[in-house]
């Protein structure tokens, strides 16, 4: 129960909580008037306490909007677990790392060894097989710290254009750009665009770490 426990916190802080406090803390580096929700000059520890809970809520707004862009757009997490035993795939790149993994997926599936072919619905149930194995060990503790940080990732995705978007609404007159404004632009593209390729990465990772954290349990077993 306390592991349950432990990984719901790590994703919830990482994925739901950092997250919305990165954007409130570059909500007030832009001046957006966000930071006014949260602001109680007064008082320190009040401050201090709807910054948390504004954090908090912010982030589980980002999360849900980020989750659904995925499913339906991004897709990052299914181009990741539906692939990654095909030719040409870019979640393994090691020929005989992807050999081994194909040897085990053949085993699962009951397939021959010459058989290298492998649709979508197979790829996930080889890779749904291997998470529930490590989720039933209590194994999966770093598949879980990726997946948060994929989480974070996902949600600064959207964030750092609406934060953009915001940015031009409240600040810059129309067809009117400072020097300032024009580093703000090429800085939040440049952050989207590395989150953009984290979470890409972090996707991929877990796919691999689940496979060879499940490939060396059942090696032992």
């Amino acid at each position: 129960m306390n592991s349950a426990l432990d990984k719901v916190g790590v994703y919830d802080f990482f994925g739901v909580l950092l997250s919305g406090m990165i954007v409130i803390v570059v909500s007030c580096c832009l001046d957006l008037p966000l930071i006014n929700l949260i602001a109680n000059v007064e008082n320190d520890i009040v401050n201090a306490i709807l910054f948390l809970v504004g954090s908090f809520f912010l982030g589980l707004v980002l999360q849900e909007i980020s989750s659904v862009l995925d499913k339906k757009v991004l897709k990052f997490r299914e181009n990741a677990r539906c692939k990654f035993l095909n030719d040409e795939n870019k979640i393994i790149g090691n020929e005989l790392e992807l050999k081994s993994f194909r040897e085990l997926a053949n085993k699962i599936l009951n397939k021959s060894n010459d058989d290298q072919v492998y649709n979508e619905t197979e790829n996930e149930y080889v890779f749904y097989l291997c998470k529930t194995f490590l989720e039933t060990h209590e194994k999966c503790d770093k598949a879980n710290k990726i997946n948060s940080l994929y989480a974070m990732s996902r949600s600064l995705i959207i964030s750092m254009p609406l934060c953009l978007s915001a940015y031009y609404r409240y600040n810059i007159k129309l067809f009117s750009f400072s020097r300032q404004d024009l580093v703000v632009t090429f800085i939040m593209a440049m952050l989207t665009v590395i989150f953009y390729k984290r979470t890409k990465r972090f996707a991929a990772y877990r796919v691999r770490v689940i496979l060879r954290q499940y490939k060396i349990l059942n090696e032992k077993n």
